[in-house]
């Protein structure tokens, strides 16, 4: 099952923002596992950084992008979905092109703590808890 991570669950595991924290290690030990496929896209992954060497510094960003790649493939934003992203229904054209890059990667479900502006998306949007939910009903 390929399943795509926001931003900001990923940002919730690599900082360790509670209360988020237990639910998103969980996913991220599945993919480990190899239970599941994870997926993220290069534009989170330049937002990552980016957040993480304001808040701490570039040095602990790249450690922590470097820990990332670990467990995660990174999809290729293009040409494609931005153009997608401009055309969509979106309010928030970051979102919209996250939802491109999963959608054009045949994603499965999308896992996010912001739900609410993803609801244009084709995709299954799910918290981390919601996430969890279905797979353990499986």
């Amino acid at each position: 099952m390929k399943i795509f991570l926001d931003s900001d669950v990923l940002l919730d595991y690599l900082t360790a923002r509670e209360p988020f924290l237990n639910e998103i290690k969980i996913i991220i030990d599945l993919g480990i596992k190899n239970e599941i496929e994870l997926y993220t896209s290069s534009l989170i992954a330049a937002n990552i950084h980016y957040f993480i060497s304001k808040t701490e510094n570039s040095k602990q960003a790249r450690i922590k992008l470097d820990k990332l790649t670990s467990f995660i493939k990174i999809l290729t934003v293009g040409e494609n979905e931005i153009l997608e992203a401009i055309k969509s229904k979106f309010k928030d054209f970051e979102d919209s092109v996250q939802n491109a890059c999963a959608t054009n990667s045949n994603i499965k479900i999308f896992v996010t703590r912001n739900i609410k502006d993803f609801k244009h998306s084709q995709l299954p949007i799910m918290t981390p808890i919601e996430f969890l939910i279905k797979i353990e009903n499986e």
